[in-house]
């Protein structure tokens, strides 16, 4: 049976760059894909999510967890096992990955600390925060408690001090891909 992994968490957490690693080791035929390709895909009338989002913010949100779902499922249904890296939070989670039910699941949630997100996001010169808090910090910290609202299964990581590959090596060496979310 394939295996679908959804490795979720804050902006900047290293969601992308350890998917993508982790589908490389996972198995012999493995799929990676990140969310932000569905962000991006409204490009007439797109409306960012925030913390009082928009109903239209929520229908994009929900198209993109939908679609990525709806990937995930052809590529397990299909052999491959898929490793999906997205923002998603909350009960956002549990819907997420019951769309995937058919298959072996696993959740892991990147949860490195704010100080660590903080000097990525710098490091990136991205400002995606831009609309969750008065300062840096503080939006880190405000998007930090929608994470807390997410269902405490999986595997919770804290990253802050390991490198991607480092990032990786954990997560396989706890052995949670041997057991199902």
């Amino acid at each position: 049976m394939s295996r679908v992994v959804l490795v979720t968490g804050l902006q900047a957490a290293g969601k992308t760059t350890v998917a993508g690693l982790l589908a490389r080791r996972i198995s012999p035929l493995a799929a990676h894909f990140d969310g932000d390709v569905l962000y991006h895909a409204v490009v007439s009338g797109h409306v960012d999510m925030t913390p009082d989002p928009d109903p239209a913010a929520e229908r994009e949100l929900r198209l993109r967890y939908e679609g990525s779902a709806l990937l995930a499922s052809h590529y397990a249904r299909n052999g491959v096992d898929f490793v999906c890296s997205d923002i998603i939070m909350g009960e956002d989670v549990t819907r997420w990955l019951d769309r995937v039910a058919d298959f072996e699941r696993h959740l892991v949630v990147l949860c490195p600390s704010t100080e660590a997100v903080v000097a990525r996001e710098i490091g990136r010169g991205s400002n995606a925060y831009r609309d969750w808090g008065a300062d840096l910090t503080a939006a880190v910290e405000s998007m930090r408690t929608d994470l807390d609202e997410t269902p405490r299964r999986g595997l919770w990581l804290d990253s802050s001090g390991l490198s991607a590959e480092e990032t990786v090596d954990r997560i396989l060496a706890d052995g949670m891909l041997a057991s199902r979310y």
